[in-house]
C-alpha cells in the first residue's frame, strides 16, 4: 500500500471519489433497463445479427458453448430466420458506472413459418461502459424452456432495478475473489452467499429466485461440483464481479455432467467490513448427455 501524504492531494481524493461517483450516477440500473430496450427494439427491427453487432462491445463473449469472441462468431454466420424480442427484469449497476448486469424473459417466432409456437427463454448479459461512454454489452448467455412462457411473458414484465452504492474501498487482495472463495466453500458454499435477490437460471427451467425455492432445488442436487474459470473480473469499486468458467457436477447418482456457468456477484453497503460477496445471479448450461 502507499503510504498516505498529508498534502493537498488528501483533500482532493475525497472530492475526486465524489465527482466519480455522481458521475456514475448519471447511468443507472433503470437506464441499463431502457438501454436494453433499445437492443430488442432493434432486433425486432433489423435482425439478430445486426443488433448483436450493434450493442455487443468489440471484445465481447458469447458461449458456444464455450466462451467465443462475440463479433468475430456473428460476421461468420447469416443472420437467423427469427424475430428475437426481450426485456428486462432485473437490473444491477456498480457504484463506480463501468459495469452492470440484466437478465429477463425472451421471446423468438420464427420467420418463416407464423404460425409456429414462440420459443421462451431468460437472456443474462453482463454490460460494459465503453471509453466513450456508450454502454455495450460484454458477456452475453442465457437458457431456454422452450414454447412454454413464465409468467411475467412480454410486455409486461416488472422490473427490479439495484444501484449499488458508494462505499469504503475494499481490498482487491486474492483473498477478496468472490469467485475463488466460493470454489473453496466446496458443496455448502451456496448456502453462504444467497440472498431473498438471488435468481438462478437452468436450461429447461422457470427462474429460481429467492432462499426458499432456490434452497428446495439445491436439495435435488446433491453431489460433488468443481468449478474452472475460464474468464473472470471486477469493477473498479470492487462491489461487482463477475465469472465464467466450465463447471462439473458428479451427482451421488448417475453419470457426471459437464458444462458452462456465468456468475455474477455483488457487495452492498451493510453492517458487515468490508461488506460480503453475495450472489447476484447465475447462469448453467449443461452439455448435451453423451448419446449411448
Amino acid at each position: 500500500m502507499r503510504p498516505f501524504v498529508r498534502t493537498a492531494f488528501s483533500i482532493a481524493l475525497p472530492l475526486a471519489m465524489i465527482a466519480a461517483s455522481a458521475a456514475a450516477a448519471e447511468f443507472t440500473a433503470k437506464d441499463l433497463a431502457a438501454e436494453e430496450g433499445k437492443f430488442a427494439a432493434y432486433s425486432v427491427k433489423h435482425g439478430m445479427r445486426a443488433a448483436f453487432l450493434e450493442f455487443f462491445a468489440d471484445q465481447s463473449w458469447l458461449l458456444r458453448p464455450e466462451p467465443v469472441d462475440a463479433k468475430t462468431w456473428l460476421r461468420a454466420r447469416p443472420d437467423p430466420a427469427i424475430v428475437l424480442d426481450w426485456k428486462s427484469q432485473r437490473t444491477v449497476r456498480t457504484a463506480s458506472g463501468d459495469l452492470g448486469f440484466s437478465t429477463g424473459p425472451w421471446l423468438l417466432r420464427n420467420k418463416t413459418d407464423p404460425s409456429a409456437p414462440a420459443t421462451h427463454g431468460q437472456f443474462f448479459s453482463v454490460w460494459q461502459k465503453q471509453k466513450n461512454g456508450d454502454w455495450k454489452v460484454f458477456i452475453d448467455h442465457g437458457i431456454s424452456h422452450g414454447p412454454t412462457a413464465t409468467p411475467d411473458v412480454l410486455p409486461g414484465t416488472p422490473l427490479v432495478a439495484l444501484d449499488l452504492k458508494a462505499q469504503k474501498p475494499a481490498a482487491t487482495t486474492p483473498a477478496d475473489d468472490a469467485e475463488q472463495q466460493f470454489i473453496a466453500r466446496g458443496s455448502a458454499a451456496y448456502a453462504d452467499v444467497i440472498t431473498p435477490r438471488t435468481r438462478l437460471l437452468r436450461e429447461g427451467q422457470f427462474p429460481i429466485d429467492g432462499m426458499a425455492a432456490i434452497g428446495e432445488y439445491l436439495k435435488s442436487q446433491q453431489g460433488q461440483w468443481s468449478w474452472t474459470v475460464k474468464l473472470q473480473g471486477a469493477s473498479r469499486a470492487n462491489d461487482f464481479a463477475y465469472a465464467v468458467g466450465n463447471f462439473t457436477w458428479q451427482p451421488k447418482e448417475g453419470a457426471t455432467r459437464k458444462g458452462q456457468y456465468v456468475r455474477v456477484w455483488v457487495r452492498e453497503a451493510s453492517g458487515a467490513t468490508p461488506p460480503r460477496w453475495t450472489l447476484a445471479a447465475e447462469v448453467l448450461t449443461p452439455e448435451p448427455a453423451p448419446k449411448s
